[in-house]
Formats: C-alpha cells, sequence, structure tokens
C-alpha cells in the first residue's frame, strides 16, 4: 500500500516536470567554431610603460584592428567585417597575461561583444605562443543574448608581423 502510493506520487512529479517549461539555454541551437579565418590585423594604437622591478617587464594598452576580406568568419550565418580588440597586458620580457575585450562588427550590422583572456610565452628568438580563452557576452539585434566560448592557441614566428591561431568552441544565442 505504501509502495503504490509512493509509485503513484513519483509518477506524478515526473509528470509536472515533464510539462514545466525549459531554461533558456537547455533548447537553444548551438553553433560552432572552429579553424582559423583569414584575416589582416593593423596595431591602432600601443602605449607601453616599463615597470623597473626587473628588466623587460612592460603594462601594455594597444587597439587591434581586423578584417576579414576572405568572409570566412561567419557568425550564425552573418559574415564577421571586422573586430576591434582594446587590450591590457603584463609582460616581461613578451611573456605574461594579457586580457582585450571585442568589438565584432557583422555584414548585417550587428555587433558582438567578447573578453578574451590569454597568456603569452616568449621562445627569447622573438617568437612566441599563446593560449586564448574567449568569452561572448553580448551583443545587437540578432546577437543581443550570444553567449559561449572559444578556445585559441597559436604562435608567431621570429620577425613575423601576424600570428597563425586554431580556435575551437561553441555558442548559443538566447531568445
Amino acid at each position: 500500500m505504501f509502495t503504490v502510493r509512493i509509485q503513484t506520487l513519483a509518477a506524478g512529479l515526473i509528470g509536472v516536470i515533464a510539462f514545466c517549461p525549459v531554461g533558456q539555454g537547455w533548447a537553444q541551437q548551438k553553433y560552432k567554431i572552429q579553424g582559423s579565418p583569414t584575416s589582416r590585423s593593423q596595431y591602432l594604437q600601443e602605449h607601453a610603460i616599463d615597470v623597473g622591478d626587473v628588466s623587460g617587464h612592460r603594462v601594455r594598452v594597444f587597439e587591434i584592428r581586423y578584417d576579414y576580406p576572405q568572409h570566412d568568419y561567419i557568425l550564425a550565418g552573418i559574415p564577421v567585417n571586422e573586430v576591434f580588440s582594446r587590450c591590457m597586458s603584463d609582460y616581461v620580457n613578451l611573456s605574461g597575461p594579457f586580457t582585450c575585450y571585442e568589438v565584432t562588427s557583422l555584414e548585417d550590422g550587428s555587433q558582438v561583444y567578447s573578453r578574451t583572456t590569454g597568456t603569452s610565452q616568449s621562445d627569447g628568438a622573438g617568437g612566441l605562443t599563446l593560449v586564448t580563452v574567449q568569452n561572448f557576452t553580448g551583443g545587437t539585434g540578432k546577437f543581443k543574448g550570444i553567449r559561449g566560448q572559444v578556445n585559441g592557441s597559436g604562435s608567431r614566428a621570429p620577425g613575423a608581423k601576424s600570428l597563425s591561431l586554431q580556435t575551437s568552441g561553441e555558442y548559443w544565442i538566447l531568445e
């Protein structure tokens, strides 16, 4: 008798739960990001200050503009035109942490906002390796509710003016 009541109660609870609204994010379409889109980059400004405690220790703020002429960086089916990154770093001989805030402008006029953190490691000969984590924090238009994370790793050869960066991750857009 007691067992039958518990089974009935459990079945009733399962029925109620089945008809409860699902939280945002559970039913959202997830988009994948993977690879290395072709971009051109340009430092727009850079300000560095020597800290003075050890040789090569500098704090820096800088701005980089990326454009994607081959339209191979796409978010939710819309090509990215350009990305402005406003960054700060705390390096000793090009090794250390950095943080960037990005504004990504898409072909339809929408924007996507994100924050990237990472570390850079110098090889001592002018090259470096880096690891990044980008978190989407919002946007405009269709991308107002964008969320997600993209991980990256890359390198710059000695004397090179550009980075080789591979990324992978996913994002979704909350309604």
